[in-house]
């Protein structure tokens, strides 16, 4: 139910976007200006979304200088942003989680719970990399 409700909101947010061309952030994917994954329905450039970042608490808590944003009702993609660069790096998975923890000075979150992307469902407890502006799954768990 929670996947239908967040696809009709996909769908009527994005009747409404903005390139991010447009906008005071700019949305990195895969290293190119893109406001979609491949086969993905959330439009990261979209009114909504660019409202959610220029409010988005700015305070570094990833990375040593960067914004790690969680979805509060634990069910939404998480993104990292670049403040001083005003960046948004969206992470490819829907995530349903338990469970997310991170540090300050680390490029590296764990997530327990579920994800999603596209064909790609798992549960359980994956931890994954942020490097330069990409993320990178971690599959040596210490």
């Amino acid at each position: 139910m929670r996947l239908i409700s967040a696809i009709l909101l996909v769908f009527i947010c994005s009747c409404t976007s903005v390139h991010s061309k447009d906008s005071n952030y700019k949305v990195l994917i895969n290293s190119n200006e893109e406001c979609k994954y491949d086969y993905g329905d959330e439009d990261f450039c979209s009114k909504d979304n660019l409202i959610i970042y220029s409010n988005t608490n700015k305070n570094i808590n990833f990375d040593r200088n960067k914004v790690l944003v969680v979805p509060e009702d634990s069910f939404g993609y998480i993104v990292v942003i670049d403040p001083k660069t005003k960046i948004v790096y969206p992470f490819k998975y829907l995530v349903d989680y338990r469970k997310i923890s991170f540090t300050k000075d680390s490029n590296e979150f764990c997530i327990e719970g579920d994800i999603s992307a596209y064909r790609d469902e798992d549960s359980g407890y994956f931890c994954f990399k942020f490097t330069k502006d990409s993320f990178e799954r971690i599959y040596d768990i210490k």
